[in-house]
């Protein structure tokens, strides 16, 4: 009679248990970079698209259009809006979402709207505006130039 069982050994599972214990610790890592990564990208491009939208609108309207946040202050992670040129909530004409991810964003000192005239140059402030993006390892560069041209990474040079 034949006493051999069909199945895995204690050691043959140990093993195998083991190598995929360290390829589930190479692979986390590589993932969540990959997730922070991808929500980076989103949300500067998100940012990117409501500086682009308040842009257009003062050249389509043929008047001055506001982004700032709409908590006011220096808050930019927060709900940002887009008004026309009278700047009352009232003219609100996009609201652009909160950054769910905890990124941070730095402007330059000062910097509570960006107001675009109405051939969509920057007309205030009346300087290049860096906008710094950070999440975990992640950073991006969002360049918004006088000539109102919004450039990610490189500067206005």
């Amino acid at each position: 009679m034949d006493l051999r069982t069909k199945g895995f050994t204690l050691v043959e599972l140990l093993v195998a248990i083991a190598v995929f214990l360290i390829l589930i610790t190479l692979a986390v890592p590589a993932f969540t970079r990959t997730i922070q990564s991808s929500k980076a990208d989103t949300e500067v491009g998100d940012l990117q698209r409501a500086i682009n939208f308040a842009r257009l609108e003062a050249i389509n309207r043929g008047v001055t259009t506001r982004l700032r946040p709409t908590a006011g202050g220096s808050v930019w992670t927060g709900e940002l809006a887009v008004y026309d040129s009278t700047g009352n909530p009232a003219n609100v004409l996009r609201v652009v979402p909160a950054m769910s991810s905890g990124a941070t964003l730095t402007l330059p000192s000062g910097v509570t709207a960006l107001d675009f005239n109405n051939l969509g140059g920057l007309a205030a402030p009346s300087t290049a505006v860096v906008i710094g993006y950070t999440l975990g390892t992640q950073s991006r560069t969002l360049n918004v130039c006088l000539n109102g041209r919004i450039q990610l990474g490189g500067n206005c040079g």
